[in-house]
């Protein structure tokens, strides 16, 4: 059995265990103000996982930090949940759990490794540059208040469909510059098989525009969570992508999905935006609005698997 647990001068990098959320709760409480996703029910998942690697940082028999590896589908890995208790930071420990889930990506891991950060944070930047991972997209968080509106160009799309959208999104100039669905600050590499289990999930629905008679325009939305150990914000209406061929339709489809959000009784509509493809005109003219300051975006790194 592979075993990660060598010592680094006086840190001692393992596997995370279901016992260690003791130890690890006062960390993920001084993140984020408080409002981490990371909750006991989540570790206790990720600690029994056996798809991906979940490890811990200790020091003189104290968990100081963590960081997590999950295989999100097919030759598809996500790096999440990096966190170093803030007494322990600008150690090296960051580095440390980052090259342990790296070494065991190279080990027995597929395809590409990605992750996501925000780009005010400096300091993860410096380290995702650092494994050799490339900044390929940045994503803008857009929100909009509910207003009632005419919704009903769009249709809720079923699993005999999917030809038919596999034909639309092959011809989309959306879906060239954009391949991913966005949920809980992860990005989902849209394939047919990822669209097809979307087709079939109460949890999910993929809504075609329909215009002209035909299949004009894709927005894939979620009614909650696809992890029930993850929070859902009930307040929005949750974007995790759009797809349209021009910027009249996707003005139409935006103000659509502001009246849809309306109808189902949330307050807001809210979408990661794709940033730099000249989409930051139209979804403001359909009354979206970045929710963060400034120029400040989800950047998505990739890495690939190095053979």
């Amino acid at each position: 059995m592979h075993n990660n647990s060598n010592p680094t001068h006086d840190i001692l990098y393992r596997p995370g265990r279901t016992e260690d959320w003791p130890q690890v709760a006062p960390i993920v409480e001084q993140t984020w103000g408080g409002e981490d996703y990371i909750t006991e029910t989540l570790w206790q998942h990720w600690a029994e996982e056996r798809t991906g690697r979940l490890v811990v940082a200790e020091r003189d028999g104290q968990v100081i930090g963590l960081a997590k590896i999950t295989r999100l589908g097919p030759a598809e890995w996500w790096l999440e949940g990096l966190r170093v208790a803030p007494e322990h930071r600008r150690q090296g420990i960051a580095h440390g759990l980052t090259a342990h889930l790296i070494e065991w990506f190279e080990k027995y891991g597929d395809g590409m490794l990605r992750l996501a950060l925000f780009s005010e944070n400096e300091a993860s930047k410096k380290l995702a540059y650092a494994f050799g991972m490339r900044h390929t997209a940045s994503y803008r968080k857009m929100v909009a208040p509910a207003k009632a509106g005419d919704y009903r160009n769009f249709r809720l799309l079923q699993p005999q469909n999917i030809d038919m959208i596999d034909r639309y999104l092959r011809r989309s100039p959306m879906y060239r510059v954009n391949r991913f669905v966005e949920l809980d600050w992860t990005l989902y590499y849209l394939t047919s098989d990822r669209l097809a289990s979307y087709l079939q999930s109460d949890y999910v629905q993929v809504l075609g525009w329909r215009q002209f008679g035909e299949l004009h325009g894709l927005a894939i939305v979620f009614l909650r969570s696809l992890d029930a150990r993850l929070s859902y914000d009930e307040n929005s209406l949750q974007i995790g992508a759009v797809y349209a061929p021009d910027d009249t339709t996707l003005q139409a489809m935006l103000r659509a999905l502001r009246g849809l959000a309306a109808y189902r009784g949330h307050e807001v509509a809210a979408w990661k935006m794709p940033v730099g493809v000249g989409l930051e005109r139209v979804t403001q003219y359909a009354g979206f609005e970045p929710e963060w300051d400034d120029d400040a975006a989800l950047w998505l790194f990739e890495r690939p698997l190095r053979l």
